[in-house]
């Protein structure tokens, strides 16, 4: 089992490999929007599709790395639940817009159904990563990690 320093250190590196593909996407789903916004709004689907699944395949990514740090069942299956929750998010958000542009759901019903699914995004990782951390003492909470970020990126300005 590694330490979470050595963890942190894994998950950083992941995110350096991967920062060109995150601003392509970015940049991608921005012309994407642009594009698609002035065809129909039957097209909203698709464009959440478009911005969000890049998203979940670097989610994936990390979850195939956090599975490496322990090999406890109970934290691989709450690492595997908070994917996919995420990805549950994903496919109900894509499903709650393709019905209210059918016109199938009130716009209330619709509004009420997306804060539902952005409460859930939100509460369920954190709840998550409360247990793994209580499972898995080296468990790196995005907390941690973001820490480690703005003090790298502090050390990279002091030496420039």
């Amino acid at each position: 089992m590694l330490t979470k320093e050595k963890r942190i250190e894994q998950l950083m590196e992941q995110d350096d490999s991967h920062w060109r593909w995150g601003w392509g996407v970015a940049i991608a789903t921005v012309v994407m929007t642009l594009v698609i916004a002035t065809q129909s709004k039957l097209y909203a689907p698709l464009l959440v599709f478009i911005s969000f699944f890049p998203y979940l395949c670097f989610e994936w990514r990390k979850t195939k790395l956090l599975l490496t740090f322990n090999e406890d069942a109970r934290y691989q299956r709450l690492v595997y639940t908070d994917f996919g929750i995420q990805w549950l998010c994903f496919v109900l958000t894509i499903c709650l817009l393709a019905a209210y542009y059918a016109d199938s759901l009130s716009p209330v019903v619709a509004i009420a159904g997306l804060f539902g699914i952005g409460v859930m995004s939100i509460l369920a990782p954190y709840v998550i990563n409360r247990n793994l951390q209580s499972l898995d003492s080296h468990h790196v909470r995005g907390k941690e990690l973001r820490e480690a970020r703005d003090q790298r990126f502090r050390e990279s300005k002091t030496n420039a």
